[in-house]
This record gives C-alpha cells, structure tokens and sequence, in this order.
C-alpha cells in the first residue's frame, strides 16, 4: 500500500523532536484518544491512539513507543506518523484512502517520548556527529562520574543518589522517579515507560510492539538493525518465528529505502549470562504474549544524517504495518 513515507524529508525539515513541541502537536489533534501519564518531576508522556473508535477489538494492535531521551529520530518518527494520520500540514491532501485504510484495519497507540524529563535537557535537536564526539555523547547519554572528570557514570537500570557519588552531568537517558531514585526507563517496571504500557496493554491488548531506538554503530558500515529480545531462544517456536519473521522483513524495508542494515537481526547478550538473564526477568512475559522489535538507527554520525535517520525509522513502521497486515 503506498504511503506518504517514501521520500527523504529535506535536510531542513521541521521535525518535531522537544516535549514542547510533541505537546504543541497533540493541542492540534481533535480525532485520537488522548492519553497523560506524569513522571515524577511533572512532565508529561503522551499516548496518542488512532482507531480506537467503535468496533475496534476486531483490528490489529500496534503500539510504538520512544523510550531513549538521548534518540530523537524515533520521536520525529511518531510525530511525522501522527501528522499523517490526524492529517496535519503536508499531510491535509492526498493522503485520504491511505489514512481511512489503516484507521479501518489498526488500533496504533504512539508514545512519542517516554521520558520527557530527559529529553528536555538535551544540548541539541539531533545528534548529528557533526560537532559532539561519541565519547562526549555517552557522557549526555548516562551521565559523566563525579569523582572523574571526563569518566562516565556506569550504566545501570537503577540507581540511588544517596548511595553514589552523583554524576557531575546527568544522563539524559535516565528517569527520576522519586525524590533519589533513577532508572533506565525500558529496564525497570518502576518507571513511567512501562507503567504508560501496560496500562493501554490491559486495554487494547496490543499484538505488536515496535521500540525505535538509536546506537552509534562504531567502526562499522552498517547503519541500521533490529534487535530481537535476548529470550528470543526461549519462547514458543511459534513466537519465535513471528520475531524473526518481522526483524527479516524490517531488514528488507531498509535495504529498499537505502539503508544498510546487518546482514539478520540481532539477538544481543547471548554471551553474557548476567545480562541475558537480567533483560529475560523484564521482556520475557511480554515478548510471550506479543511480537517485540527494537529498532536500531544510527545516531551522532553523519554518514546517517538526520533526514535518513528519521526516514529510516519510518520506514520500519511502514513495514511493521504492512506486515502485520499480511501475517
């Protein structure tokens, strides 16, 4: 099915990517559900659902989220989906049969920016590698240590200020949500990401998850992948074909929009027993229950521009559409 998604934007297309901005574009909308969840520190993490009207137990379920503040192709991406199918801006003509088919066939819940408190801080739009080293961008991603300076703060999915030395430069990546506790949003319950999932989960019971995630790609040529859940191994063959089936044809849809993907998706810590068997306590019971897919676009290189970062991950959308059509 054509769709409005086949070209590159234009090097100086207005993407939406800050939390003022996600939130000036949900003011616009009039025909989606709406809903808020607020993290501790106030800010607010939108949920916006399309095709939730009558009769919508019958549609498929998809449900799109952002979970990284440090990866901003992935916001742009939703809203440029959200624009579409609200028909907003470049989006008002021309789209009309497009938009009624998928509004008539999908439930499509997108959270644009779970962790609005991180992506406010950021120092730039995009990371385009134009001016920030990689080893200063981990700094903004996890945070830079306080007792070394130009050390990072080590990644971990939680952590407690009265019990460190807290990071000279906080990681825009982690979630406060209490008055000493941090977390890594996609790696703790506790945080607003997942509290915002399972609630609509309970409601629409979603079929498809697709996270839109960033990485640098260091030494490497490759500028896009999917990562399969580390407990792909262990799930019913059935589920396990489905995860594979949907990462191949994310892989295809790449190569025909000009990326360069690795050769097959990922399946990350198979060697690392101890953060293998920490993401599986996380992801399993979901990725029993639904088909879950992590994007991977290049981020802070230019060799992957921030138009083909967002094109990229639109065009994975396009595809986890299309093949949940004909699965």
């Amino acid at each position: 099915m054509k769709h409005p998604f086949s070209g590159i934007f234009t090097p100086d297309y207005d993407f939406v990517v800050f939390p003022g901005d996600v939130a000036r574009l949900i003011e616009q909308l009039e025909g989606p559900r709406i809903d808020t969840f607020k993290q501790w520190t106030g800010d607010t993490i939108w949920a916006v659902t399309f095709g939730a009207g009558e009769d919508w137990s019958r549609k498929k379920k998809l449900f799109v989220s952002r979970p990284h503040a440090h990866e901003p192709a992935g916001v742009a991406a939703c809203a440029e989906l959200i624009r579409a199918l609200a028909g907003l801006g470049i989006y008002a003509q021309g789209w009309d049969a497009w938009r009624e088919t998928v509004l008539e066939e999908f439930v499509i819940t997108l959270v644009p920016d779970a962790n609005p408190m991180g992506s406010v801080r950021a120092p730039v739009t995009f990371w385009d590698g134009s001016h920030i080293s990689n080893e200063r961008f981990f700094l903004w991603m996890f945070g830079e240590s306080g007792e070394e300076v130009g050390a990072r703060f080590p990644r971990v999915a939680c952590w407690d200020k009265r019990e460190v030395t807290e990071p000279a430069l906080l990681g825009i990546a982690y979630e406060q949500i209490d008055a000493h506790t941090f977390v890594e949003p996609n790696r703790d319950y506790r945080s607003t990401f997942f509290k915002s999932f399972f609630e609509l989960n309970d409601r629409y019971h979603y079929e498809v998850w697709l996270d839109l995630h960033q990485t640098e790609f260091v030494n490497s040529d490759r500028n896009c992948d999917v990562h399969l859940r580390t407990c792909l191994y262990d799930l019913p063959a059935v589920m396990q074909d489905k995860h594979q089936a949907l990462g191949e044809a994310l892989h295809a849809c790449w190569r025909r929009a000009g990326g360069v993907p690795r050769d097959r998706p990922s399946v990350p810590y198979q060697n690392n027993e101890t953060q293998k068997a920490f993401l599986n306590a996380v992801w399993r019971p979901i990725s029993e229950k639904m088909v879950h897919a992590v994007t991977e676009i290049q981020n802070n290189n230019p060799k992957t521009p921030n138009e083909m970062q967002v094109h990229l991950q639109l065009a994975a959308l396009m595809e986890t559409l299309h093949w949940m059509r004909v699965s």
